[in-house]
């Protein structure tokens, strides 16, 4: 068994550590990375002996690959997974085939990236093993977890059997839907069940499959559901919902019971013996709190919903993407304590519009006993393509009501609070690169020469006041200024058509995360300021 030996690099036992995470997985994984890429020592625990090798999540969402872009991680999944361009909806016994079509979103990732959750988790790991020489400590349980003011005490079992008492400054509960950081913590876990779903998929290869390896199916009937995808290598993933008259024990039983499910949709597609299934009821609840102290919920532990559109492994590695560069500044004396309180203010609505988005797919695609014909209306009322691909891809989630008090509204294009847009200031140059790092971006774009001579001396000061920032000019389409470190152009005018046809100069202030933290014209600099002094600790002059 790996040991936490392996880790004293990053994550020596002692008195300070400064994180533990729980929990091996995506979410777990996306937090140790995040923090030690700013030099911040955690450890990741997690109870299961071994990895999983098998998965249930199997789809990576737009916003979800631009954030393994900054990670430096997309072209592992560029390289072998498969671009899917989205979803459709085949109803029984009609010739409605609404579609979503994922090619229609912004940014470089416009599709569904096909790769299973388990495969998703090893490219974490090695990743974080290559880059940290850092590994996850298998086989050790959360005994118990205590906060109090003499801060956090956690006793632990180890993979050996022996215990441990030790005192993270932080701990993040990304353990799951049966999260024991939760429990230590007595945060409730409201909801309901799914309990006329039950759900049933499996690994299998298919052949004569006539709809095409391009989307992800869903087949949909007044009693039951198919979804069939192909998958990187030789199997397609098919699931099936029905109100449990297909629930049956043996694999056997379970390999004839999908072939006849998907023969009513498909009469020639053949099922092969099956490489692996599952069964499970679905669940719809979401944490009363996200945050106890020093003591964080993340992904499953916080929020769980249908697999309906696939967002569930997706937003909750965005979780701990939100979290944990907010950790790191503070452990590093660079943000305020307030920083780490953003996390439940601006995830709690994400969660909720997550559970409420997979709740209306779930009453389209499972349903059961609701007619059909009222499904399909469901896809035809105005603007359901753009609100379902953009919610389910992620493009849609902001946090523009938390930080409005730093936008300036005279500005068109992103605001603050809203993913950033990228745009290409010149070839192989694009402003997705210019943010690839862990400090904030004040990103200015000044329209005449006037403004360029404003936009230097703010940044010279506050570069200053906070060098946790890194400045970026982008001058405006023909200038013909001389060009420095971090001055470009705005060759195409590209960056202008993304964040906005305006006829003044302007600042953004870019998070780590990639979303606007403030914004505002160059003659209104208050926004950007009150931000930088709200959000960080500023240099002793």
């Amino acid at each position: 068994m790996e040991s936490a030996a392996l880790n004293s690099k990053y994550a020596g036992i002692d008195a300070d550590l400064p994180v533990l995470i729980v929990g091996g997985g995506p979410t777990g994984l996306i937090a140790a990375n995040e923090l030690l890429r700013r030099g911040i020592r955690c450890r990741l625990i997690d109870r299961l002996p071994v990895p999983h090798q098998t998965s249930k999540s199997f789809t990576i969402h737009s916003r979800t690959m631009e954030m393994m872009e900054h990670i430096g991680i997309a072209h592992r999944y560029l390289d072998t997974g498969i671009k899917s361009s989205g979803f459709t909806f085949n109803f029984e016994n009609t010739d409605a085939k609404p579609i979503l079509d994922f090619s229609t979103l912004p940014g470089r990732f416009p599709f569904i990236m096909i790769y299973n959750q388990n495969e998703t988790e090893r490219v974490l790991r090695q990743h974080l093993d290559a880059t940290f020489n850092f590994r996850p400590e298998w086989g050790t349980q959360l005994l118990t977890l205590k906060q109090g003011e003499s801060g956090i005490e956690v006793g632990l079992r180890l993979a050996d059997g022996s215990k441990e008492t030790i005192r993270p400054r932080w701990v993040i509960g990304a353990d799951g839907v049966r999260s024991r950081v939760r429990e230590c913590m007595g945060i409730a876990y409201d909801g309901e069940d799914y309990e006329e779903n039950v759900l049933q998929m499996m690994d299998v290869g298919v052949s004569d499959f006539a709809a095409g390896d391009d989307w992800i199916h869903y087949f949909i009937g007044q009693d039951k559901f198919v979804l069939v995808a192909k998958l990187p290598g030789t199997n397609y993933r098919v699931l099936i919902s029905d109100m449990g008259e297909a629930d049956k024990d043996s694999l056997g039983e379970t390999r004839e019971a999908f072939q006849e499910y998907v023969s009513a949709f498909d009469d020639v597609a053949a099922l092969d013996e099956p490489r692996w299934a599952t069964k499970w009821r679905v669940w719809k609840r979401m944490t009363s709190s996200y945050q106890s102290g020093s003591v964080f919920l993340a992904g499953d532990a916080a929020h769980c919903h249908s697999p309906s559109g696939g967002s569930g492994m997706n937003v909750s590695m965005q979780d701990t993407f939100n979290l944990a560069w907010k950790i790191a500044m503070v452990e590093n004396g660079e943000a305020h304590r307030s920083l780490v309180d953003t996390y439940q203010t601006e995830r709690t609505p994400v969660a909720k519009q997550l559970l409420e988005g997979t709740h209306a797919m779930h009453e389209i695609i499972m349903g059961h006993g609701q007619g059909l014909e009222d499904r399909v209306a469901m896809t035809q009322q105005a603007g359901w393509h753009d609100a379902a691909t953009r919610r389910i891809s992620g493009m849609s989630y902001n946090y523009c009501e938390q930080l409005a008090r730093y936008n300036d509204d005279g500005l068109a294009g992103p605001r603050a609070g809203d993913r950033v847009s990228d745009a290409e200031l010149a070839p192989r140059v694009r402003l997705f690169d210019l943010t690839r790092h862990t400090r904030f971006t004040l990103l200015l774009a000044p329209q005449s020469d006037v403004e360029a001579g404003l936009a230097e001396a703010f940044a010279t000061s506050a570069a200053k006041r906070w060098p946790q920032i890194k400045v970026v000019t982008v001058l405006a389409k023909g200038s013909e200024a001389s060009i420095r470190e971090d001055v470009f152009v705005d060759t195409d005018g590209d960056l202008a058509r993304q964040w906005g046809e305006n006829s003044v100069g302007w600042a953004a202030l870019i998070r780590p995360d990639t979303y606007v933290h403030a914004r505002a014209r160059l003659d209104r600099l208050d926004f950007i300021t009150d931000a930088l002094r709200d959000t960080l600790v500023e240099a002793c002059l």
